[in-house]
């Protein structure tokens, strides 16, 4: 009877402490947080850009998807984001090889509100940053802008969903996304090394825009199936042989991904295994 009284006590008590330290559907919590790609190697970083957009394309759109953790909203709630500094480690070694010191930079070339893309807090961006009662998902935009810094270089948005007055930032793994936005050929997110057979570079990107029209964005490569890789490796290797014996005739080497590496020759593999 002692022991029966012991236990039941142990399960009470961890079921306070459980109520107490984490938030759940019967707490009252409300938070949001992104709905991110788990099948992706990087769920959270994206990638946008203007290449081949109409020319009087000022301005365009990247859409994320939301949803509510928790009660569900009972009124309109606001969800806010906000920019963060991206930062990273870099370890210095020693001649043994093990790190001897280490040192928190700034990320270079991290985008402006205003220049690169439409500040949270804009008018404009009010009336997307809503969940509405019982909505089980929302898309919210980032208006992404096409300045002229973006035509050589790649800008990088870090930012997040913060706490607002109605909801409360969800997990954080979910709720940190990283947006590179270009108007020139920069490596797409959703690249993969092993179907490309090999990491970015900005000839084996041109090339494959090239022979193919198509701009292999995020958007175009997530939508191929195995059957279409197969079919554009077909198109590479045969492009760019018919590339490659035209430089030969004019005393030129093969196409290189650096023009002064002799051995970065271009290359596809010729079947997709996935």
């Amino acid at each position: 009877m002692i022991r029966v009284l012991i236990l039941s006590l142990c399960v009470a008590f961890c079921c306070v402490a459980c109520e107490e330290t984490l938030p759940g559907y019967g707490s009252g919590w409300r938070g949001v947080q992104f709905v991110l790609n788990e099948s992706s190697l990087n769920p959270n970083v994206y990638s946008y850009s203007f290449v081949g957009k109409d020319e009087n394309l000022a301005l365009d759109t990247v859409w994320f998807t939301v949803r509510p953790q928790g009660m569900l909203p009972k009124k309109s709630s606001r969800i806010k984001l906000e920019q963060y500094e991206g930062q990273e480690w870099v370890y210095i070694y020693g001649n043994d090889g093990l790190v001897t010191d280490s040192v928190l930079r700034v990320l270079p070339r991290q985008a402006e509100a205003g220049v690169h893309y439409v500040s949270f807090d804009d008018e404009r961006m009010a009336e997307h940053l809503v969940l509405e009662p019982g909505q089980l998902e929302a898309r919210i935009p980032v208006i992404v802008l096409r300045d002229e810094s973006l035509r050589d270089t790649t800008y990088t948005l870090f930012f997040r969903i913060a706490d607002s007055e109605d909801l409360t930032a969800g997990d954080e793994a979910h709720s940190n996304i990283v947006l590179r936005i270009a108007d020139c050929i920069s490596r797409p997110s959703a690249w993969d090394d092993w179907f490309f057979a090999g990491s970015w570079s900005r000839v084996r990107h041109e090339f494959m825009i090239r022979v193919t029209g198509e701009n292999w964005d995020n958007t175009f490569i997530e939508s191929l199936t195995r059957e279409d890789r197969n079919y554009y490796l077909y198109v590479f290797n045969r492009e760019l042989r018919l590339e490659n014996a035209e430089r030969a005739e004019q005393g030129l080497p093969p196409l290189r991904e650096d023009p002064d590496d002799p051995d970065s020759e271009l290359v596809f593999p010729t079947v997709a295994y996935w």
